[in-house]
C-alpha cells in the first residue's frame, strides 16, 4: 500500500494529519492522511501567532476530527488552549463543534470537523482567527464535498456567536469526495494588511484527470474571509495528471522577500519521469492580486535521488533557517529510503532567493539520533518551523511518528519522536542529542510527533513546540490521544502534556477521540 492508499480516498484527511501511512490499517485504521502540517510560520519578528485573545502570549488549537459529538460518530472537535506567563494552561479552555452555538453547519457523522486547524488575523483587527477544516462535510446532496469553519478571535478569545463562517470549494464546482479543507494554511498573498487563507481538495477532479488536487484561495478583508475574488489554483510548473494529490500539504512564506507571501503546494503523488509516486511541490507567488500562476515553478526532490513512493511534498514548512531575510522550505519525503532503511524518510532544505526558492544551496536531512535512520520511521511526517532558542534563526521541527523507543532490551514500536533542527547561516544543523520522544507515559503505537507546532506560549521571546500524540491511551481509553509541550530556549528541559482529562481542558478523553491530530499554526508575515 501506499501512503495515500487509493482504496482509501474516502478517508482522507490535513495534510493531511492523521495517519494513513504504508499499512493503512495497521498503523491508522480508517483514518485519512495527516498536515500536518500544516504550515509552519517564518520566525521573523512580525510574524503572527496563533494569539486569539492577543494578550501577547500564543494559543493552541488542537484538532479532534473523531470526537464523538452526542451520539454522532466522528462528527468531530477543536479544543483551545490559551497562553499565560505560565506557558499553556488548560484554565479557560475551550471546546467547538459544528453543534455549538453560533457556529455554521451542524456536527454529522462521519465530518471530521477539525482535521486541520489553521491560524491567521483575517480581519486584522489584532487578533488572531481560527479556520477550520471539516474534510468529509457533506455539501447538500454532496457528499464528502469538505468545508472550512472560521471562528474569529477576541479579548475573550475564539467566538463562535460573532461572524462565524462556512465556506465551501470557491471558483470550481462543489464535488463529491473533493475533501476541501483537509489542508489550510494562512498567509498575506496580496499584503494587505489582511490574512488570506489557502485549503486544499487534494481529490478534486482537474478536467479528466481524477484527483489531481487543487487549492483554493479565499481573501481576507474588514469584514473577515471573503469568496470575492476567490481563486482556484492546480498545479504550476508541471503537468496535471490523476492521483497527485496537489494541495494536501501547503506552506506559506515570503520566499523572494518582496513583501507579497507565496505559497508552496505539496503534491506528493506526483510522478516524475519514471519515478512513481516520487511527489513534487508547486511555488505560487504572490502579487498585488494575491497569488497568481505568473513566475510559478514546480520542484522535486533536491540533494537526494529521485526515487519511486518517496511522497516528497507530503509535508510542508517555511522559515528563514539562515535569516537572510528569505523564507526558506522544509518538505518532507516521509517514505524516502536512506541507504538499506526502506521508509525511514527525509526532509529536503529549500532556500529562498531573490527570484523565490532556489535548488541553489538545497540540502538534504535525515534523523540525526543515536539510533539512526531506522525502517519505517517516517521522519519528515509533520513539520513546524519556530525560533525555538531565540537567536533569531528559524529552527525545524520534524516529526518521526513511527520511530521506536529501544531501552536495551526492549524496543516499545511506534511511540514517535520528534528532531529539532537548528537555524544556522548555512542552513539547517542537528547534533545527534536533538530527539525528544514523548515526555509523559510513552507506549506502543503513540505517534507522538503526529503533528507538530511552533508558539511562544509562555510570551518568553522564543517558540515553544507542541506535538501531537493521536493515538495516545488516556488511562482505559484507547486512542484518545493527547499533546505535550516542550518550551524554549532549551527545547526539552521543561515540558508538559494535555489530553481531554487534564484539569479545567474542555470535554472528556474518550476512545478513538485522537486528541492531538492537528494542531493550529500562525500565519507568517512577509
Amino acid at each position: 500500500m501506499g501512503w495515500f492508499d487509493r482504496n482509501e480516498v474516502v478517508r482522507v484527511r490535513r495534510i493531511v494529519v492523521a495517519l494513513v501511512l504504508v499499512q493503512v490499517a495497521a498503523v491508522w485504521p480508517a483514518a485519512r492522511p495527516g498536515n500536518a502540517a500544516q504550515a509552519a510560520p517564518a520566525a521573523t519578528a512580525t510574524s503572527v501567532q496563533a494569539d486569539f485573545n492577543n494578550d501577547g502570549a500564543a494559543d493552541l488549537a488542537v484538532g479532534v476530527p473523531t470526537e464523538r459529538v452526542g451520539s454522532i460518530d466522528r462528527a468531530g472537535a477543536v479544543n483551545v488552549l490559551y497562553g499565560s506567563a505560565d506557558g499553556l494552561t488548560g484554565a479557560g479552555s475551550q471546546q467547538f463543534t459544528q453543534d455549538t452555538p453560533g457556529v455554521v453547519g451542524g456536527a454529522e457523522p462521519g465530518d471530521d470537523f477539525g482535521d486541520a486547524v489553521a491560524a491567521g488575523d483575517f480581519d486584522n483587527d489584532g487578533f488572531a482567527d481560527l479556520a477550520v477544516g471539516v474534510g468529509a462535510e457533506d455539501v447538500g446532496a454532496v457528499g464528502d464535498a469538505g468545508a472550512v469553519n472560521v471562528l474569529y478571535g477576541s479579548a475573550g478569545g475564539l467566538r463562535a456567536d460573532a461572524g462565524s463562517q462556512l465556506f465551501s470549494q470557491v471558483a470550481g464546482a462543489v464535488e463529491g469526495g473533493d475533501f476541501f479543507g483537509v489542508a489550510l494554511v494562512a498567509g498575506d498573498f496580496d499584503n494587505d494588511g489582511f490574512a488570506d487563507l489557502a485549503a486544499g481538495a487534494p481529490l478534486e477532479d482537474v478536467a479528466t484527470a481524477a484527483d489531481a488536487g487543487a487549492v483554493s484561495v479565499l481573501y481576507g478583508s474588514a469584514g473577515g474571509l471573503t469568496t470575492t475574488g476567490g481563486r482556484l489554483f492546480t498545479q504550476v510548473g508541471g503537468t496535471v495528471e490523476a492521483w497527485d494529490f496537489f494541495g494536501v500539504a501547503l506552506a506559506a512564506g515570503d520566499f523572494d522577500n518582496d513583501g507579497f507571501a507565496d505559497l508552496a503546494a505539496g503534491a506528493p503523488l506526483e510522478d516524475v519521469g519514471t519515478a512513481t509516486d516520487a511527489g513534487a511541490v508547486s511555488e505560487i507567488p504572490g502579487s498585488p492580486s494575491g497569488l497568481t500562476n505568473s513566475g510559478g515553478r514546480l520542484f522535486t526532490q533536491v540533494a537526494g535521488t529521485v526515487e519511486n513512493g518517496d511522497r516528497f511534498g507530503a509535508a510542508l514548512a517555511s522559515g528563514d533557517f539562515d535569516n537572510d531575510g528569505f523564507a526558506d522550505l522544509a518538505a518532507g519525503a516521509p517514505i524516502e529510503d536512506v541507504a538499506t532503511a526502506g521508509d525511514a524518510g527525509a526532509v529536503s532544505e529549500i532556500p529562498g532567493s531573490a527570484s523565490g526558492l532556489t535548488t541553489s544551496g538545497a540540502q538534504i536531512h535525515t534523523e540525526r539520533s543515536f539510533t539512526g535512520p531506522q525502517e519505517s520511521d517516517h521522519f519528515g511526517f509533520a513539520l513546524a518551523s519556530g525560533d525555538f532558542n531565540g537567536d533569531g534563526f528559524a529552527d525545524l521541527a520534524v516529526g518521526i511518528p513511527l520511530e521506536n523507543i529501544e531501552p536495551p532490551p526492549i524496543t516499545i514500536g511506534d511511540v514517535g519522536a520528534v528532531n529539532v533542527f537548528s537555524g544556522t547561516a548555512t542552513g539547517l544543523f542537528a547534533t545527534f542529542e536533538d530527539q525528544h520522544n514523548q515526555p509523559s507515559n510513552p507506549e506502543r503505537g503513540d505517534r507522538f510527533g503526529t503533528a507538530v507546532a511552533a508558539g511562544d506560549f509562555n510570551n518568553d521571546g522564543a517558540a515553544d513546540l507542541a506535538a501531537g500524540a493521536p493515538l495516545e491511551d488516556v488511562g482505559t481509553m484507547v486512542n484518545a490521544g493527547a499533546v505535550s509541550v516542550l518550551y524554549g530556549p532549551v527545547i526539552g528541559l521543561s515540558s508538559e502534556t494535555f489530553t481531554q482529562d487534564t484539569a479545567g481542558v474542555a470535554g472528556r478523553a474518550e476512545p478513538e477521540d485522537r486528541f492531538g491530530a492537528a494542531l493550529a499554526v500562525g500565519d507568517p508575515a512577509p
